[in-house]
């Protein structure tokens, strides 16, 4: 891997591109018909390409950035891509042929057929291979009577010098052929064991079918098995058609034409369908991410906050998760909001330029901090084991909002719960009262009749009597709640699940008024907006109205990180 050299922060040349789709596609002999016809892939080097596409390594571009994959669709039957100055075809990336089009292309699947897997359950995620701990870790879940095996996911990268490592050690059990199953029993495991429950997929045969491109202005048919390359013939972005957009409610899917920078690939996943990915620099893609995140007519100093903390976030991730799909980061919230190069902005874009390179990293520089993030913390930070089953990070403890730390060090307590959500003291987490106040506190009446059915609430528990809080995270935040019903009771625990029982609530920060509104309903009394866990992105803008720069910011919320430039 190349050593990193410091970006200029423009877009990737088309040079850029095709060096890297070599990367990511080894050669093959190809059988080429002359324009107009057709070009029929060779697969004698087909298992070490797909091999490639579910590595989770990346590679270094001439400018020192990192370039990443990012499925941008998923799952669908046909693909349309375009580029106005006409489209490049490598059917198995640089050195083999390549095939020049004209301005749009289809791509259909044929034959294909779905990876042969199953999915086993997490019980538990350890940062770092360290043996001993494993052990312990293994022996307690063994004691419970649990068949326990280790599986290494993450990876070791060396850049500037420095070798970093995120790795993770998962601990698995309870092997299932249906993912349906699966995630059914993850959920029992999660309820009665205080499991992780997320799946790891064990892979067996990856999805595998035979790719159709079609020009049908020059009439060009392109053939391959697997995966397809694509890139603009001017270096330009390539417009991929029909993405679907967040479903929002009743009616049909809405989709929407979207541009990236970069190249585009076509593979088969997992389903045995296709999958859309954006090979892409890391400043291009941080580009396209960080107006998804935040505002971008937010302080400078709060954008390129979150500016460093995205790109933490992106080489934490690096292969942690979608371990069976062709890609290695998803577009979507489970991994960052990605929309390409539509969501771009100037003020976002120069706020991922001046921080090129920038990574909160641990002390002694060797880790990544884990620079998660969310809306409003509600003036007080979570410690990161309260909301998701893992061992306590140093730089992810919760905290009060610096114009509260006087008055809220120790925490928010049964003691003064009442009084900080219902003062709603001054804190930088509502930097204006258009920006954060109906996030930082907010009041919700809930309908007792219609929360039998939620997520975690069996449906014929009946009309909700009495909700009981069990216990609190240092932010106040509800861990653990006993929901009291005409038919029984049921305890929930865990901020997310909490959140999602209770109707998709903000946050699980919140007080049960003792008194019923007018309708019978269930009054809560609430501050915050998501887990609250590392940066909080309403706080940051306030501290960055407040003058604080960047680094500063940072520092606070990641309590003890040091701000590296790595590239």
């Amino acid at each position: 891997m190349a050593p990193a050299r410091t970006g200029s922060g423009r877009g990737p040349t088309r040079r850029d591109w095709l060096r890297q789709a070599g990367a990511l596609a080894t050669l093959a002999p190809f059988s080429t018909l002359l324009w107009p016809g057709r070009a029929h892939a060779s697969d004698s080097s087909l298992a070490d390409r797909i091999k490639l596409l579910y590595s989770n390594q990346f590679h270094f571009n001439d400018r020192g950035e990192p370039q990443i994959t990012v499925g941008v669709v998923q799952h669908v039957e046909r693909v349309r891509i375009s580029a106005p100055g006409g489209l490049l075809v490598l059917p198995s990336g640089q050195g083999g042929t390549t095939i020049e089009g004209g301005t749009r292309f289809d791509i259909t699947l044929e034959r294909g057929h779905a990876a042969k897997q199953s999915f086993a359950i997490v019980l538990e995620e350890l940062a770092g291979p360290a043996m001993a701990a494993i052990d312990r870790a293994a022996k307690r879940w063994k004691d419970r009577g649990f068949d326990v095996a280790d599986h290494e996911v993450g990876t070791v990268f060396g850049v500037a010098g420095r070798v970093l490592d995120n790795r993770r050690v998962l601990l698995v059990a309870d092997r299932h052929g249906s993912e349906e199953d699966a995630r059914r029993r993850a959920e029992v495991l999660r309820q009665r064991n205080g499991a992780l429950g997320k799946l790891h997929p064990i892979v067996e045969q990856r999805g595998h079918g035979s790719l159709r491109a079609h020009d049908a202005e020059h009439g060009i048919r392109v053939t391959a098995d697997g995966v397809l390359w694509f890139a603009a013939k001017d270096g330009g972005p390539v417009t991929v058609h029909d993405v679907p957009l967040e479903s929002t409610g009743s009616g049909p899917p809405k989709t929407e034409s979207r541009e990236y920078r970069g190249g585009i690939y076509v593979a088969v996943d997992r389903h045995g369908t296709l999958s859309v990915v954006n090979l892409v620099g890391e400043t291009d893609l941080l580009s396209g991410l960080v107006p998804a995140e935040i505002f971008a007519s937010g302080p400078m100093a709060a954008l390129q906050a979150q500016a460093v903390a995205a790109r933490g976030q992106l080489l934490a991730k690096i292969g942690t998760r979608h371990l069976d799909d062709p890609f290695l980061l998803c577009s979507e919230q489970h991994c960052q909001v990605y929309a390409g190069r539509i969501r771009e902005h100037e003020r976002t874009n120069t706020a991922v330029r001046a921080t090129i390179g920038a990574i909160a990293m641990r002390p002694g520089e060797t880790q990544l901090v884990d620079t998660v993030y969310s809306a409003n913390c509600g003036g007080h930070s979570e410690d990161n084991d309260v909301v998701w089953p893992s061992a306590a990070d140093p730089q992810l403890r919760g905290q009060a909002d610096p114009l509260l730390a006087e008055k809220f060090a120790k925490g928010i307590t049964a003691a003064n719960i009442e009084a900080f959500l219902r003062s709603s003291p001054r804190s930088f987490s509502m930097p204006s009262a258009d920006v954060g106040s109906a996030a930082y506190r907010w009041r919700e009446v809930l309908d007792p009749d219609s929360l039998a059915g939620k997520p975690g609430i069996d449906a014929g528990i009946g009309a909700v009597r009495a909700l009981k809080i069990l216990s609190r995270g240092k932010s106040g935040r509800a861990t653990g709640l006993r929901v009291v019903a005409e038919r029984g009771e049921v305890d929930l625990h865990g901020e997310l699940r909490i959140r999602r029982a209770l109707g998709g609530l903000k946050s699980s920060l919140f007080i049960v008024e003792p008194e019923r509104d007018r309708s019978g309903g269930i009054v809560l009394v609430g501050g915050g907006h998501g887990h609250g866990v590392g940066l909080c992105q309403h706080g940051a803008m306030g501290m960055a109205k407040a003058g604080k720069d960047h680094d500063e910011i940072l520092g606070h919320y990641y309590r003890g990180a040091k701000i590296v430039k790595l590239w």
